[in-house]
């Protein structure tokens, strides 16, 4: 029910709208489709430099921006279900279609989401997953030309963490 609600909500989902907006389209569709009336936890509903604050959309900041042409979308949401809870994240562009900045950045992160698939398994440590998760945005960065130098002096500098908590 949680992947379908995502996908109502980038369907759904324009410049003009309101963050708020896509948080009541995803539990609307929950609770009239489902019969699901309680969220995992509070929606985050980000766009544009929302989409980059940790745990945004909490009650000091209420996904309140006006979404604009261009922007980014970021959605934390996902809905509980006898105690059983989602946790959906998606990022995508109000336009449906991608700058080469945001393409840029996007690829970045799905590769290194499908890299850390890859290599997991029993007995992986999780600060080695980080670590090559880190590795590939700083790959990636240094392909777009956002970071300068040596790749390895750029991680044991622990360049990515500014970009990656």
């Amino acid at each position: 029910m949680s992947s379908a609600a995502h996908i109502h909500v980038m369907r759904k989902v324009r410049p003009g709208m309101m963050e708020y907006q896509m948080e009541a389209d995803f539990i609307h569709y929950c609770y009239y489709n489902g019969g699901m009336r309680h969220q995992a936890y509070t929606s985050i509903c980000g766009c544009g430099p929302n989409g980059a604050v940790l745990h945004y959309g909490h009650a000091a900041a209420p996904n309140n921006r006006k979404i604009k042409k261009g922007d980014m979308i970021l959605t934390d949401q996902g809905l509980e279900y006898y105690c059983y809870a989602s946790d959906i994240t998606c990022s995508y562009p109000v336009d449906g279609q991608f700058t080469d900045t945001q393409r840029g950045i996007y690829e970045a992160v799905l590769d290194a989401t499908f890299r850390v698939f890859k290599a997991i398994q029993p007995g992986v440590s999780w600060v080695d997953m980080h670590d090559l998760a880190h590795r590939t945005i700083a790959e990636h960065l240094l392909r777009l030309g956002y970071l300068h130098g040596d790749l390895d002096d750029i991680c044991k500098a622990q360049v990515p963490d500014l970009f990656m908590p």
